[in-house]
């Protein structure tokens, strides 16, 4: 391949890369969650770990302790964040989801589910398989 054909290539995937994201986004987080991708983040984080730390959760984000109790202080101010004190050493907060978000998290993985299947409805299970192993070693560059 040459590398104006790499080049063009990359320009392509980039577009695609970019009007999926688009479509996704428009199509996945509704306006009455009233909640930003970045913010799904850090909730989807909390999903799957339970109750962390502002650093750990700083650290798996890859963004300032301050960033993200700026985000998290959003969140408390929604109140799909709680923030808990721990017994045994006050000094440590611990943040965990809320009961409201609980079922909010569920219905946005569920519709993320679905609109991620309905992406990949074109694709064989062996083109799924591909395009999963390609977008895993991609990753493994950040």
């Amino acid at each position: 391949m040459s590398e104006m054909s790499r080049a063009s290539r990359i320009e392509e995937l980039d577009r695609v890369f970019v009007e999926m994201a688009r479509y996704f986004l428009s199509q996945w987080l509704e306006e009455e969650e009233q909640i930003s991708p970045k913010q799904f983040i850090l909730l989807r984080v909390l999903h799957q770990r339970g109750r962390s730390t502002v650093s750990e959760l700083a650290s798996i984000l890859k963004q300032s302790n301050s960033a993200t109790t700026i985000a998290l202080n959003r969140l408390v101010k929604a109140g799909y964040v709680d923030r808990i004190r721990d017994e045994q050493d006050r000094r440590v907060v611990w943040v965990a989801l809320s009961d409201t978000a609980m079922p909010l998290m569920e219905k946005l993985l569920a519709r993320r589910r679905v609109l991620l299947g309905k992406l990949l409805e074109n694709l064989s299970d062996e083109e799924i398989k591909q395009f999963t192993h390609f977008l895993v070693k991609m990753k493994q560059c950040l």
